[in-house]
């Protein structure tokens, strides 16, 4: 039986999923050959959902997604929902080139 931090996760994920025109993952990305736990064409996601106010991220998580995006020809995005808000980790770099973006318009 899941907890309700997991019913809480999943729903997460497949609303991130249809904002993004993507799909979630089976397993969480647990299996070797599709990793993250929501993509589309340009991204690949890792998603934490805690209820709390606090959350600790490792430099092992952030560097996991990267290394997997990467491989995977994606831009890796760290999601998190935290005390009801819902923020993202992008690196600086991904960040800069958006904003870049953004502004040529």
């Amino acid at each position: 039986m899941k907890s309700e931090g997991q019913k809480q996760s999943q729903k997460h994920e497949k609303r991130i999923a249809k904002a993004i025109g993507g799909q979630t993952t089976a397993a969480s990305g647990a299996f070797w050959s599709r990793k993250g736990d929501v993509r589309n064409d340009t991204l690949l996601i890792e998603h934490k959902w805690t209820g709390k106010k606090t959350k600790t991220i490792s430099a092992a998580e952030l560097q996991k997604i990267t290394t997997e995006a990467i491989m995977d020809g994606r831009l890796p995005v760290f999601g998190i929902h935290l005390d009801g808000e819902d923020y993202v980790i992008l690196l600086e770099t991904d960040f800069l080139e958006l904003w870049e973006k953004l502004n040529a318009q």
